[in-house]
């Protein structure tokens, strides 16, 4: 089976997007539709009318996300009066899991697709390679469009663009800065190490607040392979990265603030279903390392009651030999399906989408809007719950490069990320050794690679 690349663009650094403006930030460009002539009574001349068009946008977002994204089709709708997006949530759980699902359900079936919604690139690479979405290169180059300057990854299949980011979500920790004042501690920099984070962690845990939490998902596995490797699962040839060395000193990090009573343990994690969110606003843990999406959910006092303001830091380097300003940044994509009728219209609603500022739930996809804006956006008015200028340094450090490179990912890393999640479990829960866990990790991986060729 010939092996699936995603030839992607990541954002050298996020200090770029400051002070430029899109050419394209109002998402009106020429729609493509067929001509509606009529007789002029006055000269005879011909006049164009844009065919009315009504296209599908699927996705498994509700609650607050889904009223914002109701804000943006608004606008877009206005920008492009003959154009008409249909909101269709394919779950009623908000589980992007679940909606995956029925997604391969209805492509199964040969339902017309417009818009897709994707939560990460191997998702949407998975369904490249098998012909459900149609590549976007003809549209990008009509608007004049190089995707590796105007986006800050770039998902692309046998050499084909097959979406856009709109959505660009830059990892970070969050800290309560009352639990850190607590401690005598200042906020963390650029530069500081998971030695230093630990040192954190145990300091500012007491009673019942733990000094940090660690999620399930495969980032809270091993966030150096994240932002200090190229990919986390795989090597340039396609081997397993399992064996490298940070995968066994993050695990054994791992078990060590268990031990020191510093951390929520894993077991109870995954017993109780705790979400990231709730643990770290509701007081039980003093900092989390997470996405920007957090910054929402910061915000909404009405779901998460909480009073303390959130200081935010850039995340740790596995040692003070990784070069200062190293990151990961996931995101949100969309994308057009290959059976759409209106593939132009569907284009031009996903470009809106990743260059609008009208709306800022996150940092746009696009490296061409203004970040001054972003920031004000995201954070103006809740400066009693958000430092500011701490989420700015974090995000808008000139430093800041990401090490990931999606051109090793496959159509399977999706199942490589549970085999990391796998690990890790087995290594917590099973009290194995970080040797024996790797061990395992790598022939996992092994399997699934030899059952992809």
């Amino acid at each position: 089976m010939k092996t699936v690349k995603v030839l992607a663009t990541a954002m050298l650094s996020l200090a770029l997007v400051a002070g430029c403006s899109s050419p394209n930030n109002n998402g009106n460009s020429a729609t493509e539709t067929p001509k509606q002539t009529a007789s002029n009574e006055q000269g005879g001349k011909e006049t164009e009318k844009k065919e009315d068009v009504t296209i599908k946008y699927y996705s498994w977002e509700d609650g607050t996300a889904e009223e914002n994204t109701m804000k943006k089709i608004a606008n877009f709708e206005k920008a492009n009066p003959n154009v008409k997006v249909e909101y269709v949530k394919l779950v009623t759980n908000a589980s992007s899991t679940d909606f995956y699902q029925k997604l391969d359900i209805m492509a199964g079936t040969g339902d017309a697709i417009d818009v897709v919604a994707f939560s990460h690139v191997d998702f949407l690479i998975e369904r490249a390679a098998r012909g459900i979405l149609a590549p976007i290169d003809e549209y990008l180059g009509a608007d004049g469009i190089k995707p590796e300057n105007e986006f800050f990854i770039n998902p692309i299949y046998d050499g084909k663009v097959y979406g856009i980011q709109d959505l660009a979500q830059p990892w970070l920790v969050a800290i309560n800065k009352q639990a850190l004042d607590a401690a005598g501690l200042e906020a963390p920099t650029w530069g500081w190490t998971w030695d230093d984070f630990s040192e954190y962690a145990q300091k500012m845990t007491k009673d019942a607040q733990y000094g940090t939490y660690f999620h399930t998902w495969g980032e809270y596995a091993n966030f150096p392979a994240y932002n200090e490797l190229p990919h986390p699962y795989l090597k340039e040839d396609e081997t397993p990265v399992f064996d490298e060395k940070v995968f066994a000193d993050f695990f054994d990090m791992r078990r060590a603030l268990e031990d020191s009573k510093s951390v929520k343990p894993f077991s109870d994690v995954v017993a109780s279903k705790l979400h990231y969110a709730s643990e770290y606003l509701n007081g039980e843990a003093a900092m989390v390392p997470a996405g920007s999406f957090l910054v929402g959910m910061i915000k909404d006092k009405e779901k998460y009651p909480h009073d303390f303001q959130t200081v935010f830091a850039p995340l740790p380097r596995s040692s003070e030999s990784v070069e200062i300003g190293s990151s990961y940044v996931g995101g949100h994509y969309n994308a057009i399906g290959a059976n759409s009728k209106h593939k132009k219209e569907s284009y031009d609603f996903i470009k809106f989408l990743a260059q609008q500022t009208d709306v800022i739930t996150d940092f746009p996809g696009s490296k061409s809007v203004d970040a001054e804006l972003v920031i004000s956006s995201m954070a103006g008015g809740f400066e009693d719950l958000i430092d500011v200028e701490s989420l700015k340094n974090t995000v808008y450090d000139s430093r800041v490069h990401i090490p990931y490179d999606p051109t090793f990912s496959t159509a399977y890393s999706s199942q490589l990320k549970k085999v990391l999640e796998d690990g890790l479990s087995m290594f917590l829960l099973d009290k194995t050794s970080a040797a024996d866990a790797q061990a395992w990790m790598v022939e996992e991986a092994n399997k699934i690679i030899k059952q992809s060729k």
